[in-house]
């Protein structure tokens, strides 16, 4: 549930509508984040970090990677930044045990000695704005089923074999989609999702 907190005469919060998402959906979709030591041990990890041990990244104990470049890398930088001679954060690439290229922003709280690494997964954040756009605009499970196919460059055929149904059925739901999103192609309907902004109401 999220808390919007308003300042009339004094402070109080009105809990808004909270979303309804499947669990399995959440860990999917969350950006993964993991707060370390300077001895790469975990000290906090969200579900879409743990999501991410079976590609390499993470573990429940100590942070660890399959690219041994990025890991160098991560070492020098984070004992620069202990020593006072390097920023406090920075943006190192990273490739998933499946192949996936990511990117790891580190930034260093240097008051409580901790490193907090996200992971920037373009793949990711685009499940997590097409879940976000099939809320905000009402879509239907198929709907946001065919979304996420047209998303992935899939035409309404394709899609239409991977959902199961007809072509034709597949281009209707095509049309509710732009309707629905206030789009005309499937080039516009990609880049609405791929720029989507939750509104923080």
């Amino acid at each position: 549930m999220s808390f919007h907190v308003s300042v009339i005469g004094r402070a109080g919060f009105t809990p808004l509508p909270s979303r309804r998402v499947a669990p399995e959906v959440a860990d999917a979709v969350s950006k993964p984040v993991f707060v370390i030591d300077a001895g790469l041990n975990t000290r906090f990890s969200n579900r879409g970090a743990t999501a991410l041990a079976r590609n390499g990244l993470g573990d429940t104990d100590r942070f660890t990677a399959c690219d041994k470049d990025f890991m160098a890398r991560l070492q020098v930088w984070m004992k620069r930044c202990r020593g006072g001679s390097t920023v406090g954060e920075t943006r190192l690439p990273l490739a998933l045990r499946c192949g996936r290229q990511v990117a790891i922003d580190a930034v260093h709280l240097a008051g409580i000695d901790l490193f907090v690494l996200t992971v920037d997964d373009p793949e990711s954040a685009m499940e997590r704005n097409v879940a976000q756009v099939s809320e905000a605009c009402g879509l239907t499970p198929t709907e946001e089923r065919m979304l996420a196919l047209i998303v992935e460059g899939l035409d309404t055929i394709v899609a239409a074999k991977r959902l199961g149904i007809a072509p034709t059925t597949a281009r209707t739901h095509l049309q509710r989609l732009f309707t629905k999103t206030g789009t005309a192609r499937q080039s516009e309907l990609v880049r609405f999702v791929a720029t989507y902004v939750e509104d923080a109401r």
